[in-house]
């Protein structure tokens, strides 16, 4: 069996096939030396690997045979079939050795939260991400939780809405590539969205950034009302800035002591400030540096700070700005 699980500082941006456009980009970002929270990859051929050796794809291949695009309930039954096949069968014991080694790697001496999340692509393809259409999970600890949500994320290749685009797309189906990715958390205490072009107008000189209190994942998921920057590229300055009535804050589950929740954003805190002037500009240069590393393409960045550290989370290629004229 060929290394199925990489670190990211194994991976780069020539590996979308193998890594899915996310851990692709993650490993970029770490071998450039931003500040990228350490993690691994279970690459693109390890689902694979598992329907292979499990003997799995001749009941996929009668399942899919089975799909009507036009009954959207009985898609739901179908696919959730597929998904429960991926989750219920044992994991070949040579890979689960390899995630289980990678997961102590994390381990320095204690075990850490992580989070779990999708990386995509579709083989032979420039197709590197379907935003929106996986799950992120927080804050697991400990290889078995770990292992689990490994299993969902291979099973999301599968989710309904994954199936359907694919198939509006017109990609067959054994050309969808998933590789979860491991990551330490960060415990932010505010994060968002860098996007390094105005993604309303398309304007390539202008930087807008969206943050809240908590973790990244209120502002990515559209749950949350935000504060928002604008800023000019050159030269790099503060040229507009609203701050929202803040409601709604994603964060650390204490009462059962892993995983996320959503609670309402303390009183003080809801018309209060997310980012300083200073901070705001600091995203701004950290992406200015992104968007060269990805070769000048305007960039849409997930970031945290924690304790005062800024941290990147996740790169990729905005997809909505319209062509220059």
């Amino acid at each position: 069996m060929a290394k199925l699980v990489k670190k990211f500082e194994e991976m780069s941006k020539k590996d979308i096939q193998e890594a899915g456009g996310k851990a692709a980009n993650l490993g970029e970002l770490t071998h450039a030396g931003f500040n990228v929270p350490p993690g691994f990859c279970v690459t693109s051929d390890a689902l694979p690997y598992l329907i292979k050796e499990c003997s799995l794809q001749p009941r996929i291949d009668e399942i899919v045979a089975g799909f009507n695009y036009e009954d959207f309930g009985g898609m739901d039954e179908k696919t959730a079939e597929i998904r429960e096949l991926i989750s219920a069968v044992e994991i070949p014991a040579d890979l689960h050795q390899e995630i289980s080694a990678a997961v102590k790697i994390l381990e320095d001496p204690e075990p850490p939260f992580v989070a779990v999340r999708s990386s995509v692509a579709v083989k032979d393809s420039a197709i590197s991400s379907f935003p929106g259409m996986m799950d992120t999970y927080h804050y697991l600890k400990g290889e078995e939780e770990i292992i689990e949500h490994i299993r969902k994320c291979w099973a999301s290749l599968w989710t309904t809405r994954a199936t359907l685009t694919r198939h509006n797309k017109n990609v067959e189906h054994h050309l969808g590539l998933i590789a979860p990715i491991v990551q330490k958390m960060v415990h932010s205490e505010i994060a968002g969205v860098l996007f390094m072009a105005n993604p309303i107008s398309s304007n390539r000189d202008e930087i807008v950034i969206e943050s809240n209190w908590g973790l990244g994942e209120s502002v990515v998921s559209g749950k949350s009302m935000n504060d928002f920057y604008l800023l000019s590229k050159s030269p790099l300055k503060l040229k507009d800035k609203k701050i929202s009535k803040k409601t709604l804050i994603i964060t650390f589950d204490e009462e059962k002591g892993y995983g996320r929740k959503e609670m309402a954003v303390a009183p003080d805190k809801m018309d209060a400030i997310t980012l300083s002037d200073g901070q705001a500009e600091e995203l701004g240069r950290i992406g200015l540096k992104i968007d060269e590393l990805f070769g000048g393409a305007p960039q849409d960045i997930e970031w945290a700070y924690a304790e005062g550290d800024l941290y990147i989370l996740q790169s990729r290629n905005i997809r909505t700005l319209k062509a220059q004229g």
